[in-house]
C-alpha cells in the first residue's frame, strides 16, 4: 500500500493542539461570544486549527470576523538568528513550517466553505497588530521568543474588556519553542498580571469587564 493511500485509509491525528486544548479554545470562543471585537489567530500555518475553530463558530452561531496572520513561509531568518545568538539554540531546533503558501491557506478556507477569515501575510515583527482591534479572543502561536515578545503588548492593547488571549507553547521543557514561554512569563510579570498556564502549555491573559487582568478556571 502506498503512503498516500495509507494516509487516506488510515487517517492520523494531525492537529498541533491536543483534544483537551482544542476543547479549551472552543470554551474560550463561547466565553467571549458576547464580548466586543473579532477573533485573531496569530501564527496559523496551513489552517488546520483555523478550520476547526471556524467550524465550531458556525455550529455555535458566532459570526465574528476572524483574522489569520502568518508569514506563510515559516520562521523568519532574524527570529532564528536571535534564538541562536541570544538563547543558545541550535539552528535546526527552531526552524520549520516552511512548506506553506498563503494561496494554499486561502484554498483550504474556500474548500471548507469558510468565508469570514481574513488572511494577512505578514511578519509579526513588522506588522502593527494593534490595527486588528477590537479583539475579543486571540490565539497567539508564533513559537519563538522575539515575535512573541513583540506581539504580546500590542495584542493586549487590542483586547477588549472581557476578552481572552491564549499563548501557545508555554512549556519551559520544550527545547524547540520555549521562547514563547519565556516571553509570556516576562510579559505577565512586567504587566503585573497573573501567570496562568492551563492544559500543559497554554498561557492565559484575560481581562475582566472593567478592563483589568483576571484569572479563569482551568
Amino acid at each position: 500500500m502506498s503512503p498516500q493511500l495509507r494516509r487516506h485509509v488510515f487517517p492520523r491525528y494531525s492537529y498541533s493542539f491536543s483534544p483537551p486544548q482544542l476543547c479549551f479554545l472552543c470554551q474560550c470562543l463561547d466565553d467571549t461570544s458576547r464580548t466586543e471585537g473579532g477573533i485573531a489567530e496569530i501564527g496559523c500555518h496551513n489552517g488546520q486549527t483555523t478550520v476547526f475553530l471556524n467550524k465550531y463558530m458556525d455550529a455555535r452561531g458566532i459570526g465574528k470576523v476572524y483574522f489569520a496572520v502568518d508569514t506563510f513561509s515559516g520562521t523568519t531568518a532574524r527570529d532564528v538568528d536571535f534564538e541562536v545568538a541570544f538563547r543558545a539554540k541550535t539552528r535546526c531546533l527552531v526552524t520549520g513550517f516552511t512548506v506553506n503558501k498563503k494561496k494554499w491557506f486561502d484554498m483550504t478556507m474556500k474548500d471548507n466553505g469558510i468565508a469570514r477569515v481574513r488572511a494577512i501575510e505578514a511578519d509579526v515583527n513588522e506588522y502593527d497588530l494593534k490595527s486588528l482591534a477590537p479583539l475579543s479572543f486571540i490565539l497567539l502561536d508564533v513559537d519563538l521568543y522575539r515575535p512573541t515578545k513583540k506581539a504580546l503588548p500590542e495584542l493586549f492593547q487590542a483586547l477588549r474588556p472581557g476578552g481572552i488571549m491564549v499563548v501557545d507553547d508555554c512549556d519551559p521543557t520544550d527545547v524547540h519553542w520555549d521562547g514563547a514561554d519565556q516571553a509570556y512569563r516576562e510579559f505577565v510579570k512586567e504587566m503585573g498580571l497573573p501567570l496562568q498556564i492551563v492544559q500543559g502549555s497554554l498561557g492565559i491573559v484575560r481581562t475582566n469587564s472593567g478592563g483589568n487582568a483576571d484569572t479563569m478556571p482551568t
